[in-house]
């Protein structure tokens, strides 16, 4: 059986039959398929795609 990686663009994670499908895509959790919209961290401990989909803060004060 092929493996299938989460839709999520920084997750590193792989998708089972309770992947949360969404527009014809799969993510291995909710968190991941909202595009980690209020923070929520990935199901599985020790991946760091919340952090990495954050988006980057410009620091206008420096300029």
């Amino acid at each position: 059986m092929n493996e299938q990686r989460c839709a999520c663009a920084h997750c590193s994670c792989t998708v089972d039959v309770n992947a949360v499908q969404q527009e014809g895509k799969a993510y291995c959790c909710e968190a991941c398929a909202s595009g980690h919209r209020n923070g929520e961290p990935c199901r599985m401990s020790g991946c760091d795609c919340a952090e990495a989909s954050r988006p980057v803060e410009d620091d206008d004060s420096a300029v």
